[in-house]
Formats: structure tokens, sequence, C-alpha cells
């Protein structure tokens, strides 16, 4: 007779089974949201809440929340207990890759599979994460992002944006849309990325854990857009809190200056030069690693900065060496990359593929 995995222990109140696989994808995709400092017991646990047959699992920031979905559980009874997030992820690494029963005994949760008993976590009942009002009004706006395009933005627009700084134009994913155009634009002061060079009607700005939350869990989305708030809604899993405020620039209008030179970019010869030019170059006590981009009829090349460099002769740009190659790691060595460049130096220069336009500054 085969074991029944939702037949509860004689001392469980309630039970029910789950996929490992599942939750632990959950637990994965959503550590961008757990504050790795915080003073809130309640900000580093995972809530646990089932009835019915159904429930949810949730974690928060108390600006951020995400909330898997979990329906047609097998088993009986109630359960709504907060564990810690850290305890949960490291039981999660002995448990096998197979459907795992979840007990509850009092304000304890026992995870087991038919033979093995993995680890108990110690619960704390009847709490819920600091709230906030979740609009039940229709969305202002809404748009439709593939995986890739999630992948993307996770990949090279948060790692721009700063979450401690002053600044909150640096501290979230700036999405501008006109009619049915949308963009997604980021910066740290040296670099700008934008998907597309439209001029916004009006915008809004995503905290990056949101990015970050879907892109771990690996699906396409649904932005929803509110007057203060988001919401992510893709299978099982759902993201959604308090938009950034403040006031930010006019990202679009750095695109429609003078561009005076335009050069094919082939990355992979550029990448060799740069790492091969940068490894006499020294470091500033800007902490920079000065090198000068030099222009030909159909290239782009890259020497030492030479001592009499000046950019008005025309003959190249200086830029930051290292930074450059943050900046090619986001194109192929066969992407078919365009560099512009205005006459002066107050003016970055661009940098383009088929996926986004990239801003870049010269230094001085």
């Amino acid at each position: 007779m085969a074991f029944n995995l939702a037949l509860k222990s004689k001392n469980a109140e309630a039970s029910f089974s789950i996929s490992r696989d599942n939750l632990a994808r959950f637990i994965n995709a959503v550590r961008s949201i757990i504050p790795k400092r915080t003073s809130i017991a309640i900000l580093k646990m995972v809530r646990i809440c089932v009835s019915s047959g159904n429930g949810y699992m949730r974690v928060s920031d108390m600006e951020c929340y995400a909330d898997l979905t979990l329906e047609g559980l097998t088993g009986s009874g109630d359960i709504d207990l907060a564990v810690n997030y850290a305890d949960l992820k490291a039981l999660m690494l002995k448990a096998p890759r197979c459907n795992m029963l979840i007990e509850r005994e009092g304000n304890t949760l026992t995870f087991r599979d038919s033979c093995t008993t993995y680890g108990k976590l110690e619960g704390v009942p009847g709490i819920d994460f600091p709230a906030f009002l979740i609009p039940m009004e229709s969305p202002k706006d809404s748009i439709f992002l593939t995986q890739p395009e999630i992948m993307y933005t996770d990949k090279f627009y948060s790692p721009l944006c700063t979450q401690d700084t002053q600044y909150t134009a640096l501290s979230g994913i700036f999405l501008g849309l006109s009619g049915k155009e949308y963009c997604f634009v980021s910066s740290d002061r040296h670099m700008l990325l934008c998907t597309n060079r439209i001029k916004p009607e009006h915008h809004y700005v995503l905290p990056t854990t949101a990015i970050k939350a879907l892109a771990e869990y690996g699906t396409e989305a649904t932005l929803e857009l509110y007057d203060d708030y988001f919401k992510f809604g893709c299978p099982n899993i759902v993201v959604y809190g308090k938009l950034i405020k403040g006031t930010y620039p006019q990202y679009w209008s750095l695109f429609y200056i003078n561009y005076v030179h335009e050069h094919k970019v082939n990355v992979g010869k550029l990448r060799s030069e740069l790492n091969r030019v940068l490894s006499s170059v020294p470091k500033t006590h800007k902490d920079t690693y000065p090198v000068m981009l030099t222009y030909g009829d159909d290239y782009l090349g890259v020497t030492e900065v030479p001592e009499d460099y000046d950019f008005n002769k025309g003959v190249g740009i200086k830029m930051d060496g290292k930074r450059i190659l943050e900046l090619l790691e986001r194109f192929g060595d066969n992407s078919d990359v365009h560099f512009m460049s205005s006459d002066t130096i107050e003016r970055p220069t661009i940098w383009q593929d088929s996926w986004a336009t990239t801003l870049f500054m010269g230094i001085r």
C-alpha cells in the first residue's frame, strides 16, 4: 500500500503537502526582499498561511511584498505561522527534490517526507507584516513584460541603482510611458541605461527588489501601476508595493544633442584592447583607470592617455577603462554596437545596440 504523504502524524493538528521545488524556488526568489539589517524581527520571517486546502506564503520589507499562492493542497487543518527565513532556507538545502509534508503541532512546524524528518521550525502565531493599503481600484497603466526583458532589466539596470543614496533618482528603476510605448531607465550618475528613446508623458519609479524577485523566479509578468503602488502579477507569485517618490531629471533630453562622431564597434576587439592597455595603466587618486578612445573611419580603438591630452583637438576622448569593461559586459563579442560622441567632454558618449542605449560620461 502506497504511503499517503498527506496523512498527518498522531500529534499533528494540521498538515499539508507541497512541492519542495516550488517552496525552494520561492525562498530563493524573495531573498532580495528580506532585509539584511533590521531591528524588526517579523521582516526576517516568512508567513505561512493555509486554510481549507488553499493558502499563501508572504515576505516583506514594509516597502515591498511578495506572495506565493498555494492552491489545491492535500491535507487538513489550518496553519498560520511566521518562521525565520534563514532557518527555512537552510532547511530547504537538506530536503530532497520531492513532495514534502509540513505539519503543525502547536507553534512548531515539522518538515518531512515518507521516511525522513528534515527539521522543525518554531513559528510566531497570529502575526502579520506592517500593513499598507493595497489598491483595489483599476490600475492607471499596465504593461506586459516578457521573461527576457525582466532578466535583462535585473542584470543590467538594477546594479546601477543605489539603495543607500540621498538622491531618490538613483535608488530605483525609472519607467516612462508614452501611449503604448515604454522605457526603463537607470543611472549611477556616470552611466545611464535606457531601453527606448521616448519622451514619456508620465512616469513611475520601481524598487529594484521587485525586479530581482521576478528575475530569480524566472517568469513573465503584467505590471499594473497605480498612483502610489505597483503590482507584478504572474503565475503563482505576486510582487507588490510602494512606488519610489521623488523629483526626477528629464533623462530623455540627454539623447537629443549634437553627436558628430559615429562608429561601429567590434566589442570583442575593443574588450581585448582594453584589457591589454589596462594592464599597464595605474589607478588614479579618484579610483579611475584613464584610457583614451581613438577614432578612425570605421573603428574605435583604445590607447594610453598621452601627457599632452586635449579632447578639443579631436583625437580621442578620455574615459575610465574599468567602467567601460563593465559597460561591455552587456554586449556579446559579436554584437553590432554603435558608438557616438560629440566635440565636448561635457556631453556623454552613446553606446547603442538592439536592446538598449547607454550614455557614458568621459573623465577630465
